[in-house]
């Protein structure tokens, strides 16, 4: 998905990645007790965890090790030993590897470009709540890669994702209005929804809402707050009301 909406272009995509896995888990697990590692300024011993958990066979080792092997944090990058690691722990089950593993077959990064095989790895990841993927797989509906052209599908998975109160979910929606894909093209109802990515520091949503409302007349800038103000309180909760003036 070459795209605007990819989500290994985003700063920090497999960093994001790492604190998603050790968010998720218990305490004391693998993923913890490596990033208790990495935090504490001892990358040597947690490159030695990852490996010596991953040929125990536990999933978290190896996703451990495609990311250091996929950022090059530490170590020389080496994008093919990246994949084969998240392919194992994506064949274990594991969300951010199954997610890690259909970014990097989907751009060929480290391995050969295979969309199809990227949009099955998204889905199971997206089956298991990942909102990254269930973006992605929106891209793919969209663009017609790996899958055939569905903006229905694509403005469904987006829709999911905004209500998990994901920028990217709105911002695709914003795309789907502004391109009419799927929907009558309409540029202030696009503007509204990039209005709402924006203020979830979406830096993409941002640029647009503001080339869009560049030179604008007083009414549509008020159409367009209040369309977005309407959107965020459906889907992201009641707007915080304006601070008291000071006496």
């Amino acid at each position: 998905m070459k795209d605007i909406l990819h989500p290994l272009k985003r700063p920090g995509a497999l960093c994001l990645a790492w604190l998603a896995l050790t968010a998720a888990s218990p305490a004391a697990t693998t993923a913890d007790r490596i990033a208790d590692l990495l935090e504490a300024g001892k990358p040597i011993e947690a490159f030695a965890l990852a490996q010596q958990k991953a040929g125990e066979g536990d999933p978290e080792g190896d996703f451990a090790l495609g990311w250091f092997y996929g950022t090059g944090e530490h170590l020389t990058a080496d994008k093919p030993k990246a994949a084969e690691h998240f392919r194992k722990c994506a064949e274990a089950g594991l969300s951010q590897c199954q997610f890690q593993l259909g970014v990097m077959l989907d751009t060929g990064d480290g391995v050969a470009e295979d969309p199809a095989a990227a949009f099955a790895w998204l889905s199971k990841a997206a089956a298991q709540g990942d909102v990254r993927a269930q973006t992605s797989l929106a891209v793919m509906h969209a663009n017609g890669r790996g899958t055939p052209v569905d903006f229905a599908k694509a403005m469904q998975l987006y829709e999911g994702a905004a209500r998990k109160g994901d920028a990217q979910g709105f911002y695709g929606i914003g795309v789907l209005h502004f391109l009419g894909q799927g929907v009558p093209a309409d540029g202030e109802t696009a503007v509204a929804w990039f209005s709402v990515a924006a203020a979830l520091d979406d830096e993409k949503g941002r640029e647009m809402a503001d080339r869009l409302l560049a030179n604008q007349k007083n009414e549509v800038l008020d159409r367009v707050v209040a369309k977005a103000n309407a959107l965020y309180a459906e889907y992201i909760g009641p707007l915080l009301p304006p601070a008291p003036k000071a006496p």
